[in-house]
Protein backbone atom coordinates (compact mmCIF):
# COMPACT_ATOMS: atom_id res chain seq x y z
CA UNK A 1 0.00 0.00 0.00
CA UNK A 2 1.26 3.41 -0.91
CA UNK A 3 2.14 5.87 1.78
CA UNK A 4 -0.14 8.24 1.00
CA UNK A 5 -2.81 5.35 1.27
CA UNK A 6 -1.63 4.69 4.64
CA UNK A 7 -1.99 7.75 5.69
CA UNK A 8 -5.76 8.13 5.05
CA UNK A 9 -6.13 4.99 6.45
CA UNK A 10 -4.77 5.49 9.43
CA UNK A 11 -7.26 8.81 9.93
CA UNK A 12 -9.82 6.60 9.04
CA UNK A 13 -8.91 4.33 11.67
CA UNK A 14 -9.08 7.21 13.79
CA UNK A 15 -12.65 7.85 13.42
CA UNK A 16 -13.18 4.42 13.36
CA UNK A 17 -11.90 4.81 18.08
CA UNK A 18 -13.97 7.91 18.12
CA UNK A 19 -17.65 7.71 19.49
CA UNK A 20 -20.28 8.70 16.55
CA UNK A 21 -21.30 11.75 18.69
CA UNK A 22 -18.16 13.51 19.05
CA UNK A 23 -17.31 13.26 14.60
CA UNK A 24 -17.84 16.06 12.62
CA UNK A 25 -19.72 16.01 9.50
CA UNK A 26 -16.40 15.24 7.34
CA UNK A 27 -15.55 12.65 10.13
CA UNK A 28 -18.38 11.08 10.05
CA UNK A 29 -18.26 10.91 5.41
CA UNK A 30 -14.88 9.56 6.09
CA UNK A 31 -16.05 6.76 8.88
CA UNK A 32 -18.83 5.46 6.47
CA UNK A 33 -16.52 5.21 3.85
CA UNK A 34 -14.27 3.42 5.83
CA UNK A 35 -17.21 1.46 6.79
CA UNK A 36 -18.13 0.81 2.98
CA UNK A 37 -14.43 -0.12 2.36
CA UNK A 38 -14.58 -3.12 4.96
CA UNK A 39 -18.10 -4.38 5.39
CA UNK A 40 -17.03 -6.67 8.59
CA UNK A 41 -16.23 -3.55 10.50
CA UNK A 42 -19.82 -2.22 10.48
CA UNK A 43 -20.58 -4.82 12.90
CA UNK A 44 -18.01 -4.46 14.91
CA UNK A 45 -17.80 -0.79 15.01
CA UNK A 46 -21.84 -0.66 15.91
CA UNK A 47 -21.87 -3.57 18.69
CA UNK A 48 -18.88 -0.96 20.47
CA UNK A 49 -21.11 2.04 20.42
CA UNK A 50 -24.10 0.08 21.26
CA UNK A 51 -21.68 -1.38 24.75
CA UNK A 52 -20.85 1.60 25.03
CA UNK A 53 -24.34 3.63 25.24
CA UNK A 54 -25.00 0.82 27.63
CA UNK A 55 -22.10 2.07 30.04
CA UNK A 56 -23.18 5.43 29.85
CA UNK A 57 -27.01 5.74 30.13
CA UNK A 58 -27.88 2.54 32.24
CA UNK A 59 -29.04 3.08 35.35
CA UNK A 60 -28.60 0.21 37.31
CA UNK A 61 -27.09 -3.29 37.22
CA UNK A 62 -30.03 -4.96 36.58
CA UNK A 63 -30.62 -2.32 33.14
CA UNK A 64 -27.49 -2.90 32.26
CA UNK A 65 -27.79 -6.72 32.70
CA UNK A 66 -30.90 -6.83 30.57
CA UNK A 67 -29.59 -4.55 28.02
CA UNK A 68 -26.24 -6.51 27.34
CA UNK A 69 -28.56 -9.78 27.15
CA UNK A 70 -30.75 -8.24 24.14
CA UNK A 71 -27.35 -7.21 22.49
CA UNK A 72 -26.38 -10.54 22.86
CA UNK A 73 -29.67 -12.00 21.34
CA UNK A 74 -29.21 -9.74 18.56
CA UNK A 75 -25.37 -10.81 17.08
CA UNK A 76 -27.17 -14.21 16.02
CA UNK A 77 -23.80 -15.97 14.54
CA UNK A 78 -21.46 -13.27 14.94
CA UNK A 79 -18.46 -15.40 16.79
CA UNK A 80 -15.83 -12.73 17.26
CA UNK A 81 -18.12 -10.66 19.00
CA UNK A 82 -19.65 -13.51 21.17
CA UNK A 83 -16.06 -13.81 22.70
CA UNK A 84 -17.18 -10.75 24.16
CA UNK A 85 -20.17 -12.73 25.64
CA UNK A 86 -17.90 -15.85 27.10
CA UNK A 87 -15.41 -12.88 28.93
CA UNK A 88 -18.71 -11.29 30.44
CA UNK A 89 -20.36 -14.54 31.34
CA UNK A 90 -17.08 -15.26 33.10
CA UNK A 91 -16.62 -12.09 35.37
CA UNK A 92 -20.32 -11.03 35.51
CA UNK A 93 -20.61 -10.26 38.92
CA UNK A 94 -16.90 -7.81 38.37
CA UNK A 95 -18.43 -6.03 35.73
CA UNK A 96 -22.15 -5.15 36.90
CA UNK A 97 -20.87 -4.42 40.31
CA UNK A 98 -19.82 -0.82 38.08
CA UNK A 99 -22.99 -0.46 37.73
CA UNK A 100 -23.80 0.14 41.53
CA UNK A 101 -21.50 3.06 42.46
CA UNK A 102 -20.12 3.84 39.19
CA UNK A 103 -16.47 3.34 40.01
CA UNK A 104 -14.01 0.91 37.51
CA UNK A 105 -11.09 -0.77 39.05
CA UNK A 106 -8.42 0.95 36.75
CA UNK A 107 -6.32 2.90 39.80
CA UNK A 108 -5.98 -0.85 41.05
CA UNK A 109 -5.32 -2.33 37.59
CA UNK A 110 -2.55 0.56 37.12
CA UNK A 111 -0.83 0.08 39.96
CA UNK A 112 -1.20 -3.68 39.33
CA UNK A 113 0.62 -3.14 35.93
CA UNK A 114 3.65 -0.60 37.72
CA UNK A 115 3.97 -3.76 39.96
CA UNK A 116 4.65 -6.15 37.42
CA UNK A 117 6.97 -3.64 35.42
CA UNK A 118 8.65 -3.37 38.42
CA UNK A 119 8.99 -6.51 39.43
CA UNK A 120 10.35 -7.76 35.48
CA UNK A 121 12.80 -4.76 35.55
CA UNK A 122 14.46 -5.83 38.80
CA UNK A 123 14.41 -9.46 37.77
CA UNK A 124 16.95 -11.57 40.60
CA UNK A 125 15.92 -8.83 43.29
CA UNK A 126 14.91 -11.27 46.05
CA UNK A 127 14.22 -8.68 48.75
CA UNK A 128 10.87 -8.14 49.12
CA UNK A 129 11.43 -4.74 50.92
CA UNK A 130 13.10 -3.42 47.84
CA UNK A 131 10.71 -4.22 45.43
CA UNK A 132 8.42 -2.71 48.09
CA UNK A 133 10.51 0.25 48.18
CA UNK A 134 10.86 0.34 44.02
CA UNK A 135 6.90 0.36 44.11
CA UNK A 136 6.41 2.96 46.79
CA UNK A 137 9.03 5.34 44.62
CA UNK A 138 7.61 4.58 41.46
CA UNK A 139 4.45 6.03 42.45
CA UNK A 140 5.35 8.93 44.06
CA UNK A 141 5.60 8.14 47.56
CA UNK A 142 8.60 8.03 48.43
CA UNK A 143 8.03 9.13 52.31
CA UNK A 144 5.37 6.10 52.51
CA UNK A 145 8.70 4.07 51.03
CA UNK A 146 10.64 3.77 53.78
CA UNK A 147 8.55 2.81 56.76
CA UNK A 148 6.75 0.10 54.66
CA UNK A 149 6.84 -3.15 56.16
CA UNK A 150 5.45 -6.68 55.00
CA UNK A 151 2.91 -6.45 57.58
CA UNK A 152 1.96 -2.51 56.60
CA UNK A 153 1.87 -4.58 52.73
CA UNK A 154 -0.36 -7.18 54.20
CA UNK A 155 -2.61 -4.02 55.67
CA UNK A 156 -2.78 -2.52 52.54
CA UNK A 157 -3.82 -5.31 50.64
CA UNK A 158 -6.57 -5.87 53.47
CA UNK A 159 -8.11 -2.51 52.86
CA UNK A 160 -8.15 -2.61 49.37
CA UNK A 161 -9.79 -6.01 49.37
CA UNK A 162 -12.39 -4.19 51.88
CA UNK A 163 -12.91 -1.23 49.77
CA UNK A 164 -13.70 -3.57 46.68
CA UNK A 165 -15.75 -6.23 48.26
CA UNK A 166 -18.70 -4.04 48.57
CA UNK A 167 -19.45 -3.90 45.00
CA UNK A 168 -19.89 -7.98 44.95
CA UNK A 169 -22.17 -7.94 47.71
Amino acid sequence: MPRDEQKKFRARMWVFRRRQSELTSQQLAELEDLLQRVPGLQVAYYFRQEVTDIFDTAKNRREAETRLEDLRAELDDEAELLKFFELFDRWRDGILAYFKCRETSGPVEGLNNKARVITRRSYGLKDTDSLWTRLMLDVNRAGQAVHRTIADMHGLARAIQAKFRRYYI
